[in-house]
Formats: structure tokens, sequence, C-alpha cells
């Protein structure tokens, strides 16, 4: 697979925050919170316990058109997700500044 075409567009709030809790329920969390300051305007923050980021992945975190989920063709038939992390992510570094903090089971807390 080339490129994945999605184009995730995040225009309002509500999309950012469904994006995130969407990423955050594929990554297995049983809990997730959601913080909201100032109606959205100061910061947004989405907290969970999912299965969080491997350090491989770190450099391609917000890149356009690209997923760990993937890596041959067969893999399209297998994804069960919401979505691809990359293309939400890569929408919201356009519209805001955004900082990520995640870590697997295997790193220490």
């Amino acid at each position: 697979v080339h490129r994945i075409c999605s184009g995730q567009v995040v225009v309002d709030l509500s999309t950012a925050i469904k994006e995130l809790v969407e990423n955050a329920i594929d990554a297995n969390a049983k809990k997730v919170e959601v913080t909201i300051r100032d109606y959205g305007l100061t910061s947004i923050q989405v907290s969970d316990d999912g299965s969080g980021i491997d350090k491989e992945n770190y450099a391609f975190l917000a890149r356009k058109h690209w997923t760990s989920k993937i890596s041959n063709f067969e893999d399209l038939e297998k994804v069960r997700s919401f979505g691809f992390r990359g293309e939400a992510l890569s929408s919201l570094c356009a519209l805001a500044k955004l900082t990520v903090i995640t870590r697997t089971a295997s790193e220490s807390t």
C-alpha cells in the first residue's frame, strides 16, 4: 500500500475530541478522560490507559497518510479500528499546538 488516501479534516472542537477519543479506544483504553479548559480555547486534554505508542513510531506520529496498522496489502482486510492516528493528529497539528505524552506497558512510569 503506497499511501492511505484519507485526508482527515478536523473543523471543530467536537470533531477534534471525537478523533482523540477514537484513538484512545483503538489503543484498547478502558478509561478515557477528556478535560476542556475555557471551552477548548485554552486546551483540550485526552488521557487514557491504552496501549501507548511504541518508540519506533514516534517519528511518524502525525505524518499524513501513514499508519503502523498496515505494512502490506493483506493488512487492509484485518484493520478493525476507527481510523489511523496520523490522519487526525496531522490535522490537529495544522490547527493548534499539539503535545503527545505516551508510554507503553513495558516502559517505566
